[in-house]
């Protein structure tokens, strides 16, 4: 009799077990996409070409034709019609800049998702990685020149 209790409790460690990891394994494929750092993503991925203050003068800049443009002057260049969601979609690749139609730019919203295929949501994350780099260019505009 006391061979049987030995496999009931054994089976419920067991059982117990298997729902306790089970539940681990998707509470973790579920969790929500961690937030990012747009200045972050900018000094790994832009500062390079556009400098770590985005004036254009990254230590790749000179290489490259046409010369990455100030990105503390979109706001300015763009007579003060500019958007995160324009900036999105250049970033991204949805809008089609002559500077970014080769390789000198590569389309950053297949980067990020290609980079993480390998998670859950890599979509739905490489939008985020891409709102909070335009977040951060918005905020390194520079103060239109008073005349």
């Amino acid at each position: 009799m006391r061979s049987g209790s030995l496999w009931r409790g054994a089976f419920w460690m067991l059982l117990l077990a298997v729902a306790v990891g089970a539940g681990f394994y998707l509470g973790r494929r579920e969790a929500p996409p961690r937030e990012v750092s747009g200045k972050l993503l900018y000094e790994r991925y832009c500062a390079s070409c556009h400098g770590l203050e985005g004036k254009g003068d990254g230590p790749a800049a000179s290489a490259l034709q046409p010369p990455p443009p100030d990105l503390t002057r979109l706001q300015a260049r763009l007579g003060g019609a500019y958007s995160v969601d324009q900036l999105m979609r250049a970033v991204d690749g949805r809008r089609t800049i002559r500077a970014h139609g080769t390789s000198a730019m590569p389309v950053w919203g297949e980067v990020f998702e290609q980079s993480l295929r390998e998670g859950p949501y890599p979509r739905r994350i490489t939008l985020l990685h891409i709102q909070a780099l335009a977040e951060y260019l918005h905020t390194i505009q520079a103060e239109p020149t008073r005349r």
